[in-house]
């Protein structure tokens, strides 16, 4: 049975894959916060919402309003509702628990609204004077109050409200492409809406004071702080703002299994905490509103459902600290298993970092029996790689060969060569070696061509064996007589003096192998840069502390707060 926990792991495996490494400049101590406001991305860009429901787990209620330039949450009204939807202002029909652009039989809440002459100095004489009309409720719409009755589907069913009510000095209005509704979850009924055409967001704070330390449930997941909602015309990006300590909690969650030892969820507390201020001040999705995504654009973050005491204990026992190398912040990168051996930044992603060094890693294999497809098998055949290069941009005759054509000191594969028929070669270096063909890890060997090196195991007629043609002599169609080279037919004179036909064991075009297929075994998963969780984890067991951890996969790095 698949461990829950491992499945954690696998999904966070792939999270730098095209990691764009020291994206920003290092940030230095005297600039670095301990516990700072962060907001991650949780809903954005095509995933963005029409609606997004939130339920009080811990605390009761909510406050509406929005985060200042400084993250300081500006209260403009409230609610002791405890199931809640936030909506965008065009029309949303609630269909199985939740509000969508498709119309249904659910309930629905329209854009169009009645607006109430005057204006309304605070929320509480609003919501006072709204509650004197059904279907009435407050508005906070660029810095003024008003009240709002009926959210209805068209212009026309506004204008028949309007005569129904006897409310002819109201006007038919709708909102910016910023605005946002908030609605009674199973019935749709308005509770409060908000619009700002001056770059403001619309925020919700769960709890209707700061007493309580609120959770609550929003897509099934459970949450520390508070959400924002954008919007800029069309559906909603989440966000979930919140201190950084309360973040960590939920990455540690999301990254590894919380039944882990302590050990290895602080090493892991303190590296996300590390990487998600690196984030912070790299600034990447701020046009987008948020410091950090909750994907693999970034690290895996789905709040704190299943939080233990062993994984709260080791963010509240690294509480502040980061990882330092020098005088400026690491990045620490870290992956699932390396299966066997850690690599360099620079084999990967072609920056050289002092402290992303590769070495053999001496312990991750004691956890190897409880590690998912730790070893590994993918196969290809001839047709699907010279479909794949082709599509990726590589035109070729048809591929009749591939191996491994250069490794790193740590014996991982750095470059790999394709040789089609014509005898044209392709090669691909560095991280491109495990991402152009979908393989776990850059540890790995080939079999069913040339392998590595030039040219397999080749042998002789007579029976004699070559592993390399480098040491040979062949004689050409013309009878010459010069040191081999692939490329065509060989004829090989061996050590008793004998002249026979050479051929490869493993196949490529240089030794006219007809093997089709071509094996890929190898071990690990993930870039193998910085820390493999599972060696935290297997370290961890060993007895090793979560210094003694970070100390071992990062090089020379320092683990303080600020």
């Amino acid at each position: 049975m698949r461990r829950k926990g491992q499945r954690k792991i696998v999904k966070f495996a792939a999270l730098f894959l095209a990691a764009a490494l020291l994206g920003a400049a290092p940030a230095q101590a005297s600039g670095v916060q301990v516990n700072p406001t962060i907001r991650v991305g949780i809903f954005f860009g095509g995933n963005a919402l029409p609606g997004a429901n939130l339920l009080n787990h811990v605390g009761s209620g909510y406050r509406f309003g929005y985060f200042d330039s400084g993250l300081n949450f500006i209260q403009l009204g409230f609610t002791g509702e405890t199931a809640i939807s936030m909506v965008k202002t065009q029309n949303v029909w609630y269909h199985e628990g939740q509000y969508t652009d498709a119309a249904g039989s659910g309930p629905a809440v329209g854009c169009y609204h009645l607006l109430l002459p005057g204006s309304y100095p605070d929320f509480q004489s609003a919501q006072a004077a709204a509650a004197l009309y059904s279907g009435g409720f407050p508005a906070w719409i660029d810095g003024v109050y008003q009240v709002r009755v009926g959210a209805y589907l068209d212009g026309g069913s506004a204008k028949a409200a309007q005569a129904a009510l006897g409310l002819g000095s109201a006007q038919v209005v709708g909102t910016s492409g910023s605005g946002v509704s908030v609605v009674q979850t199973s019935t749709g009924k308005m509770l409060f809406q908000f619009d700002s055409t001056g770059g403001l967001f619309f925020a919700v704070k769960p709890g209707l004071d700061e007493l309580t330390k609120t959770q609550t449930i929003f897509r099934n997941n459970t949450y520390y702080g508070g959400f924002q909602y954008q919007r800029s015309g069309g559906n909603m990006t989440v966000v979930n703002v919140l201190p950084m300590e309360d973040y960590i909690q939920g990455v540690v969650l999301s990254e590894m299994m919380a039944s882990w030892p302590v050990e290895a969820l602080k090493a892991q507390a303190v590296c996300a905490r590390t990487y998600g201020y690196r984030k912070l001040l790299e600034g990447k999705h701020r046009a987008s509103g948020f410091d950090i995504c909750n994907g693999v654009d970034c690290q895996a973050y789905r709040g704190i459902a299943g939080m233990t005491d062993g994984s709260r204990q080791a963010v509240e026992e690294t509480y502040g600290e980061y990882i330092w190398y020098g005088a400026s912040l690491a990045e620490p990168v870290y992956f699932n298993s390396d299966g066997g051996a850690t690599e360099s930044a620079v084999n990967v992603w072609s920056e050289n970092v002092p402290y992303l060094q590769g070495k053999p890693d001496p312990y991750e294999a004691a956890a190897a029996s409880q590690i998912e497809r730790y070893n590994w098998t993918v196969t290809f055949t001839r047709q699907e790689l010279t479909d794949l290069l082709n599509a990726k941009g590589h035109a070729n005759s048809g591929i009749v060969d591939v191996r491994v054509s250069q490794t790193s000191p740590t014996g991982n594969v750095t470059a790999i060569t394709f040789t089609d028929s014509s005898g044209k070669t392709i090669t691909r270096t560095k991280e491109s070696c495990r991402t152009l063909l979908g393989l776990r890890s850059q540890r790995y060997t080939i079999s069913g061509g040339s392998g590595t090196g030039e040219g397999g195991t080749f042998y002789v007629d007579a029976g004699e064996t070559l592993p390399t043609l480098s040491s040979a002599y062949a004689i050409d169609g013309s009878s010459g007589i010069g040191q081999a080279a692939p490329g065509g037919q060989a004829y090989a004179i061996t050590g008793g003096g004998e002249v026979s036909l050479v051929n490869g064991s493993a196949g490529n075009a240089a030794n006219t192998s007809t093997s089709n297929v071509f094996t890929f075994t190898g071990s690990g998963w993930g870039h193998s840069v910085g820390m493999s969780q599972w060696g935290a984890y297997a370290m961890a067991e060993a007895g090793y502390a979560y210094r003694d951890i970070l100390q071992f996969y990062y090089t020379g790095i320092e683990v303080r707060q600020p």
